[in-house]
């Protein structure tokens, strides 16, 4: 092996080594993995050790970033793949309608409130805001879904937090490369938009879930079978590939969300279809293998967050504006949450873990990106707000991270609290008794 290739070789082994440790800190303190990984990326980069030892130069990174869009697409779809996986579609209809209300809520006003913050504060055009607020306007999948699985919270509110996460994740990204196209072309139509949100999700989430259901029956032909794990990924891809290709031009991510929710809810779909339950031998195979390949992706998506970070283009101010933000994100989410709380069947726990699960992540870090591209020589666009913006957002993802991780342990430890409580409850009344 050349010398290259053997440094590549030693970093992809650590990265994974690293990577698995953190998610055993994860299971054990519910500390996301994301922040060791960003920091480990950080390390590795060409401002720091990657660089000194010649390890990772800026012209290796240039070369990692022309497959970008690939990497980042694929490692969302397999994400929310994992996610449609874990959904219970019975709580999905439960929860619909208040989810997608607090949803629409919460990230309509995060916009808002971002955009006249840096308008005010910054002088920053207000269509530019618009855009800023919608590329961090969306939590993550890649955090929201594994934590939420894990916390001790209602079925329903599980699904509400995994929902607004996929959701907002297609959202921000339509409304974000809409806002741009009116900014180049200067021609702003709400019906246009509209029309393209219902064409990415409904005939997105239509195909994905049909297909989904068709896989089923491929599945129940191959019980037994090697590689029908694997099989299931192809299909996967294929379906996310081809709703992606005119003429349904719809979205690949809420394709794969569907075609998971499908295959994780085997057994309702196919008793509403035929009265039969549908039982497969690979179920937990299926599960299993995939949580590994979403360790993985997940690891590495990280660990390129820090990579991109680029130290000599950072000042105070982006700090601060980074920091604003996430104060603006907090105050949204408190009120929301606690919007849900009152007009929502939920416990109060269950408030504080909507109020928690605000992490940003992996649209936010691919959209950051694209204002430098597509905004370049418009009236709007000034040559300081291309490294700015990539920086803010880098510290609002670290920033929610961090705290959506404090906020969720002292929510579990709320959660104990109560459940002790309650415990102390019955157990005095049957003494009384």
């Amino acid at each position: 092996m050349d010398p290259g290739t053997i440094k590549a070789f030693l970093a992809i082994g650590a990265i994974i080594f690293i990577g698995f440790f953190g998610n055993l800190i994860f299971t054990r303190f519910r500390i996301p993995d994301v922040l060791l990984l960003v920091a480990l990326g950080m390390i590795l980069g060409p401002y720091a050790l990657g660089g000194m030892l010649h390890f990772l130069t800026h012209q290796t990174l240039a070369n990692i970033l022309q497959y970008r869009d690939f990497l980042l697409s694929a490692a969302l779809v397999l994400i929310l793949f994992d996610g449609g996986l874990c959904l219970d579609v019975r709580s999905v209809v439960q929860s619909m309608r208040l989810s997608t209300f607090i949803t629409v809520l919460t990230l309509v006003s995060e916009i808002f409130l971002v955009a006249v913050l840096l308008n005010i504060f910054l002088n920053v055009d207000f269509l530019l805001a618009l855009v800023i607020g919608a590329i961090v306007g969306g939590t993550s999948e890649a955090v929201v879904i594994p934590i939420a699985n894990k916390m001790r919270i209602g079925q329903q509110t599980k699904s509400m937090l995994i929902m607004e996460s996929v959701v907002t994740d297609v959202l921000v990204i339509v409304i974000a490369i809409s806002l741009m196209s009116v900014i180049v072309i200067g021609d702003f139509s709400i019906l246009g938009i509209l029309r393209e949100l219902a064409i990415k999700f409904v005939i997105g989430g239509v195909v994905g879930f049909i297909a989904g259901i068709a896989w089923l029956f491929v599945l129940q032909k191959l019980q037994n079978q090697p590689l029908s794990y694997m099989i299931t990924v192809g299909a996967l891809f294929v379906v996310a590939g081809a709703v992606e290709l005119s003429p349904i031009s719809s979205s690949s991510a809420v394709a794969a969300l569907m075609f998971g929710l499908a295959i994780g809810n085997r057994r309702y779909v196919k008793r509403w279809l035929t009265s039969v339950t549908l039982k497969l031998s690979s179920d937990e195979h299926i599960h299993e293998f995939h949580s590994e390949i979403s360790f993985f992706v997940r690891t590495f998506f990280y660990v390129y967050l820090g990579l991109i970070f680029e130290f000599d283009t950072f000042k105070p101010i982006h700090l601060a504006v980074g920091l604003g933000i996430i104060a603006a994100i907090v105050i949204v989410r408190r009120i929301t949450s606690l919007i849900a709380w009152k007009i929502g069947d939920l416990e109060r726990e269950d408030a504080d873990a909507l109020f928690a699960m605000m992490p940003r992540g992996l649209a936010a870090a691919v959209l950051a990106t694209m204002p430098a591209t597509l905004l370049v020589g418009t009236s709007v666009w000034l040559p300081e707000y291309d490294q700015m913006i990539v920086n803010i957002v880098l510290i609002v993802i670290l920033g929610t991270t961090i705290l959506a991780s404090v906020l969720s342990y002292l929510t579990e430890k709320r959660i104990d609290r109560r459940n002790r409580e309650r415990l102390r409850v019955r157990m005095a009344e049957v003494n009384s008794y």
